[in-house]
């Protein structure tokens, strides 16, 4: 019996290399970075988490994942955190947005809650892609504070071929 082994293998000049459609291409992530956030804001405002892609085909798309906040709630009034995944610093549109949920009651407490939003964007470009999730406060008079360092969030993103 005969083993064939390769090192690597590429296409000839000028050729490319066609991927089948749904093929992961490359896989960029990102743990932590940024800083903590406190925020009373309703309006969104950047995380510091971000991540870089380069895509190889115009044509493919991007499936962005975001894991894991913990936050506080400093007051007693209703609080939760909408989370929307910016790309080059403004929302895509369609947006990719998520949240967690709503609490009630209570003097300032910290609260883990694991959470995940993802989606699947199509920036049509070979150029580089920065992605980056933004938070904002629900609720009237609500505060929240994302620590970076307690809730270890990764920020994952992955060429899928069109």
């Amino acid at each position: 019996m005969s083993t064939l082994e390769v090192k690597a293998i590429q296409a000839p000049s000028g050729y490319n290399l066609a991927m089948p459609a749904g093929a992961v291409i490359q896989v960029v992530s990102t743990t932590g970075g940024g800083s903590d956030i406190s925020t009373t804001s309703t309006s969104y405002v950047a995380s510091g988490i971000q991540a870089s892609i380069t895509p190889k085909f115009a044509s493919s798309k991007i499936m962005v994942i975001f894991n894991s906040i913990s936050f506080t709630k400093s007051n007693t009034n209703q609080i939760g955190v909408g989370v929307s995944i910016y790309r080059g610093g403004s929302e895509p549109s369609p947006t990719m947005r998520g949240g967690v949920r709503r609490v009630t009651g209570g003097d300032a407490y910290w609260i883990d809650i694991p959470y995940s939003i993802s989606a699947l964007d199509s920036p049509n470009t070979t150029n580089a892609v920065v992605y980056e999730p933004y938070f904002k406060c629900w609720g009237a008079s609500g505060h929240f504070f994302v620590d970076h360092l307690q809730s270890n969030p990764t920020l994952t993103l992955m060429e899928i071929a069109g």
